[in-house]
């Protein structure tokens, strides 16, 4: 049977997916049906015979065991922690992340000091100074756990990385200096290369070059980041197989140019591609394309041709074998986006792919990312709440000239400290850099209303329609029609695009984050109250950046009035004293004590201290250090002040 890591690998994937997602109590009822269903297909002649059957539900069976497995011996002995202050040897393993309230490192503790504990985890903590150890060292200290979220979903993937609980640093007793694993240098590399791109960039252009060279995203402007969004063109910014790809390129063939034989060739370009995952902080999307180009590295070995979605699929498997890697948003958007490109694009090329070169070229771009939008939208709806149409074209215009910027700044990185040799490359990444941001900054000014919502429950019902046709066509007729589900896709994607500039034009919102911030805002006019840590920044950025708003009014927001002015330099800015004023024609503001009273339209919503309230349903506010139960909050407010809840999107 051709294909069988595909088989496996998906399936366990979609296993996971769902094994995620519902509540813990159910998964056990999973299991049961697996086991059902495998012994059915072994059972049976005729389903035993198709193979893929039995198959599929052995990787189901597999994934539920790998997941309650996980759940039982990792996630719920280490959330017992929670609550529980005491002495915890800990090695720093990863660079530290600065925060508003200090800083927030990864660390693998070597021992805790509590009856029954587990030992040797993996866990984030926050400290409010710089941790006096270098990456390693032995540190002992007093941690206090606690746990945040009980969903992977959830966990801004901290489970996917084996982290289930975190803790706050109380005091440090020791530091003890040790013997440094390979790691360590990758870590050092990590920051030289983060040294020299600092040195060798303005502000704006460095958070660009170092996280499209090495995905981390700790220097890149909030607002570069939101245009990167509205455009459709984030997975620039994120190590994937793009990026991959284009390495093991470059060392492959500089290696044959150089007249290197096959099998050194293909040992070193294998090395440096697992050097680059080190540097990009062995990401998920990363790791699953390093995999494939190990297995199509292997395939050159021997002289046999890989197939892609039999080598994604085996790649996709051993991602498995960590039960919450699925709920990366990054790995599933690179899987999806790779079968979209192995799968989709192919059919339309049999058909519609011209002969002229020029016209190949725009082909290749409209219908790469148009099968990549296909493919992804079941992830888009199921993961984010929003949809960039302008992506089709700006993928076309982006792609080329952000695989110059990574090849000139990765130069840089090389040549650095030889002027004659870096002069070059760095006015090179100068000026494709340049190009991406102010393509970017363009893009979202004048098409965001392209960024369409895709978040209603009516989408998702008629994506599940599409995927029920699509997996009945391939039980019926061992194929898909791929032009029906394009012009269904283009319907869905169409009639959606309409109701979301409708909404962009005629509705309210309110919107809930889960440090606290409240804001309101319409097509027009924003109010934002209590936004006054970097989290509510960005969290405010995100509205901000995406829409061209003619007046703000801030209420108790210092901190970002800053940020405001620069998003929004031609925007009528007001900062609310009083606490009793009308922004615009429907929304308007008053105090009553220690309430805010916002009404918008004829609904009133009570803001206190807690809580953001409309008649009998809360949402909660300031609780820094614990997370919203129900996610980001979300009222939409139509003209005639129907009010409609979303959370956790």
């Amino acid at each position: 049977m051709k294909r069988v890591f595909a088989f496996v690998g998906f399936s366990s994937a979609i296993t996971l997916i769902v094994l995620n997602t519902v509540p813990y109590f159910f998964v056990k009822f999973i299991l049961i049906f697996a086991v059902v269903s495998l012994l059915i297909s072994l059972l049976v002649k005729r389903l035993r015979q198709e193979r893929v059957v039995p198959i599929t539900f052995g990787a189901m069976l597999f994934s539920c065991l790998i997941f309650v497995l996980c759940m039982q011996c990792d996630v719920i002995p280490q959330k017992s922690l929670d609550g529980i202050s005491t002495d915890v040897k800990f090695r720093i393993v990863d660079i530290e992340e600065e925060t508003d309230s200090g800083y927030l490192y990864t660390v693998k503790t070597e021992s805790i000091d509590a009856f029954d504990s587990p030992q040797n985890i993996k866990l984030k903590i926050k400290s409010q100074t710089k941790i006096p150890a270098d990456y390693y060292d032995t540190v002992s200290a007093v941690i206090s756990f606690y746990s945040y979220t009980d969903n992977a979903f959830c966990s801004f993937g901290d489970y996917g990385n084996d982290i289930y609980v975190r803790g706050k640093l109380i005091q440090i007793d020791d530091v003890t200096e040790d013997a440094k694993p390979p790691n360590y240098y990758i870590l050092k590399l990590r920051l030289k290369i983060k040294e020299i791109i600092t040195e060798s960039f303005d502000e704006e252009k460095t958070g660009l070059a170092y996280s499209i060279l090495t995905g981390d995203k700790g220097l890149l402007r909030d607002d570069i980041r939101e245009s990167f969004k509205v455009c459709g063109i984030s997975h620039m910014i994120a190590v994937s197989g793009l990026h991959i790809t284009l390495i093991c390129l470059l060392a492959y063939y500089l290696l044959k140019f150089l007249k290197v034989s096959v099998l050194p060739s293909t040992v070193l370009t294998f090395l440096i591609i697992i050097v680059y995952i080190g540097v990009s902080g062995y990401s998920k999307s990363a790791v699953r394309a390093g995999i494939m180009i190990a297995v199509m590295l292997t395939a050159q070995l021997v002289n046999d041709k890989a197939d892609t979605l039999n080598s994604l699929g085996f790649a996709v498997f051993i991602m498995c074998l960590n039960p919450f890697s699925v709920t990366d948003a990054g790995a599933l958007l690179t899987v999806t986006a790779i079968i979209g490109l192995c799968v989709i694009k192919p059919a339309y090329d049999k058909k519609l792919r011209p002969e002229n070169k020029i016209l190949s070229y725009f082909y290749d771009g409209v219908f790469s990312t148009w099968s990549v939008l296909l493919s992804t939208l079941p992830v888009g709806w199921l993961l984010f709440s929003r949809l960039s149409l302008v992506s089709l074209v700006m993928n076309i215009l982006c792609i080329p000239i952000m695989q110059l910027a990574l090849v000139s700044v990765l130069l840089v990185c090389i040549f650095s400290g030889v002027p004659f040799l870096v002069f070059i490359p760095k006015h090179i990444a100068d000026f494709s850099l340049g190009v991406l941001i102010n393509v970017s900054d363009f893009c979202e000014e004048k098409f965001s209303v392209l960024y369409i919502d895709i978040s209603d429950e009516l989408v998702g019902v008629a994506i599940a329609a599409l995927l029920l046709f699509a997996g009945i066509s391939l039980l019926v007729s061992h194929k898909i029609d791929i032009k029906l589900m394009s012009v269904f896709i283009a319907l869905i994607l169409s009639v959606t695009a309409v109701f979301s500039i409708y909404s962009y034009n005629h509705n309210a919102y309110v919107r809930v984050s889960d440090s606290g911030a409240v804001m309101i805002y319409d097509k027009d006019s924003a109010v934002i109250i209590d936004a006054d840590d970097k989290s509510d920044c960005y969290f405010m950025d995100e509205v901000l950046s995406a829409r061209n708003f003619d007046s703000v009014a801030v209420y108790n927001s210092v901190s970002c009035k800053k940020e405001i002015r620069k998003l929004l330099p031609d925007a009528d800015f007001k900062s609310l004293s009083d606490c009793d004023e009308n922004v615009c024609n429907h929304i308007s503001i008053k105090c009553d004590n220690d309430v805010i009273l916002v009404s918008v339209f004829d609904k009133v919503f009570k803001i206190d201290e807690n809580y953001v309230r409309i008649g009998e349903y809360k949402a909660y506010r300031n609780i820094y250090e614990r997370f919203n139960e129900n996610g980001d909050v979300m009222f939409i407010i139509t003209e005639n002040a129907d009010v409609q809840i979303k959370e956790g999107k």
